[in-house]
């Protein structure tokens, strides 16, 4: 017992790389239920006092980097936290943080798809993980895409502090795949406008998730 509590000890005293993984604030559209996917939508005004917040959260912490997709609404934050610190740090947007492409449904609600592609939905439900949308993405493709850029970063980060500002589709895949659990499971994890998940990974791989769907940035 005694030399597993060692054991135990020395893995938690190990370096580890820290990231500050966050959803985007809250876009136009989402009042509507619309789901955007790849589409360049921007934020809402109740988004924008999120950014600001998310801004203010990472003032205090100490990161090397900040990470996003390509896409405005992490983007905006990005910069806005690269901004908080002097100097600023660096802003890398990665394509493969996009969010899942929805193909021939963004910026559809349910509702909509429903009606122009009866059915549709049923199916993607019998098979979440390998069911591609029209012209779109399944999840295993966002996890082909997603997964190895996360590995990249954490093994360009080592020992380090990174902000990475995402979408609900790749959080949950990064989590996901942190925790073991099969992609068809991903939508059991809660990803609110502006959630923080803080996750760190040990030197020898192994992964802590600290915080999920953590709320700092909350603005009523």
């Amino acid at each position: 017992m005694a030399a597993a509590n060692k054991s135990t000890t020395q893995r938690w005293e190990m370096p580890y790389t820290r990231i500050y993984l966050w959803r985007h604030p809250e876009v136009l559209g989402s009042d509507d239920g619309k789901f955007w996917g790849q589409s360049d939508v921007g934020l809402t005004r109740k988004g924008k006092e999120q950014q600001k917040a998310v801004a203010r959260y990472m003032a205090h912490r100490r990161v090397t980097a900040v990470y996003c997709s390509d896409l405005q609404r992490t983007r905006l934050v990005a910069e806005a936290v690269s901004r908080s610190f002097k100097p600023r740090r660096q802003v890398i947007a990665l394509s493969q943080f996009r969010e899942l492409h929805l193909g021939e449904w963004e910026g559809m609600s349910y509702q909509e798809i429903d009606q122009k592609y009866p059915g549709e939905l049923a199916r993607r439900a019998e098979d979440l993980t390998n069911f591609r949308i029209a012209g779109g993405e399944s999840l295993q493709d966002l996890a082909d895409r997603v997964i190895p850029a996360f590995q990249d970063l954490v093994a360009d980060n080592q020992g380090g502090r990174i902000c990475v500002v995402a979408h609900a589709g790749v959080n949950r895949v990064i989590l996901a795949k942190l925790m073991g659990a099969p992609l068809d499971r991903i939508f059991r994890l809660d990803q609110a406008y502006a959630a923080l998940n803080v996750i760190d990974v040990f030197q020898d791989g192994l992964p802590l998730i600290r915080n999920v769907n953590f709320q700092p940035a909350r603005v009523e």
